[in-house]
C-alpha cells in the first residue's frame, strides 16, 4: 500500500531517513569536526595557560633582580634604612609561623649588621584573637631589638596595604622589604608602582615541606595577577592620620 505521506514529505523537501550516517559524521550522526573543535579549544587554552605561567613567573623576578639584595650586599656596611617585615601568619598560640620566623630572622640580621634604622612590622589584626604585628614585635624584643626601634602596623592585611601604609601613614619612601624569597618579586613590583625606592631581602623558604612550597607557588601565581589588577584599579586601603616613627617622631607612638 502506498505511503499517504510520501507526497507531503516530497513537498517539504524531506528525504526518507536511512540507517547510514552522512559521510564524515560520527557514530551518532554528529559531524566529526565537532570533536576536532573541542581538541583545538583545549589546545588553545593549554597554550594560553602555559604562556601566562611563563609570563607571570618570568616578568616579576626579572624586573626585581636588580633590586633584590644578596646576603653579602645586605649585611655589608652601608647606610641604614627602615626595614619593612611583611606578615606570614601566626599559630593558634600566637607564635609566628615558620615562614614568618624566617622573615624576622632576616630583619634581625639586618639590625645586627647596622643596616636597619628601625623595623616596621606589618600584618593582619582584623580579629581580636589574631595579631601578627604583636607576635613579630615580641619575637624581636626577645632578641634584644630596642623597643624604640620597632613600629607596628596593625592594618597590613595585604602586601599592597602594607606598602601603601608604609608610604602614606608612616612616611617611608626608601626602605628594605623583608619577605619570603618567592614573595619578593611581587612585593618589589608593587613598591615600584607605589613610587617607593625599595630593595628586597629574601628570607629562605626552602626548609618548608614540598607540599607547602607547591601551595606557596600556586598562591603566588594567583596573587601576581591580583597585583597587576591592583595597579590598574587601586583598591581601598585603611589609612588614617600619620603615625610616629623614629625618623618622624611627630606624634605619640601607640
Amino acid at each position: 500500500m502506498a505511503n499517504p505521506h510520501r507526497s507531503l514529505l516530497s513537498r517539504l523537501g524531506w528525504s526518507k531517513p536511512s540507517g547510514a550516517a552522512p559521510a564524515g559524521a560520527g557514530p551518532e550522526g554528529r559531524p566529526a569536526r565537532r570533536g576536532r573543535g573541542w581538541k583545538a579549544a583545549v589546545l588553545v587554552l593549554g597554550l594560553g595557560f602555559l604562556g601566562d605561567l611563563g609570563w607571570i613567573h618570568r616578568k616579576f623576578p626579572v624586573a626585581a633582580r636588580s633590586r633584590t639584595l644578596r646576603p653579602e650586599d645586605a649585611f655589608a656596611p652601608g647606610a641604614p634604612a627602615p626595614v619593612l617585615v611583611l606578615g606570614a601568619g601566626v599559630h593558634p598560640d600566637g607564635e609566628p609561623t615558620e615562614s614568618l620566623e624566617e622573615r624576622l630572622q632576616a630583619a634581625l640580621d639586618l639590625h645586627r649588621a647596622g643596616r636597619a634604622s628601625w623595623i616596621l612590622v606589618s600584618g593582619d589584626n582584623r580579629a581580636q584573637n589574631y595579631n601578627e604585628p604583636q607576635a613579630m614585635r615580641r619575637w624581636l624584643l626577645k632578641r634584644d631589638v630596642p623597643e624604640a626601634r620597632i613600629v607596628c602596623d596593625f592594618a597590613g592585611r595585604r602586601t599592597y596595604d602594607s606598602l601603601r601604609r608604609a608610604r602614606d601613614v608612616f612616611g617611608v619612601h626608601r626602605l628594605i622589604v623583608v619577605t619570603s624569597d618567592y614573595h619578593i618579586p611581587r612585593a618589589l613590583f608593587l613598591a615600584r608602582r607605589l613610587g617607593l625606592e625599595a630593595w628586597g631581602l629574601p628570607a629562605r623558604s626552602g626548609a618548608q615541606p614540598r607540599a607547602s612550597r607547591l601551595g606557596f607557588a600556586l598562591r603566588e601565581w594567583l596573587a601576581r595577577h591580583k597585583a597587576v589588577l591592583d595597579t590598574w584599579f587601586p583598591p581601598d586601603v585603611v589609612l588614617g592620620p600619620p603615625e610616629s616613627t623614629p625618623d618622624q617622631p611627630t606624634q605619640e607612638a601607640r
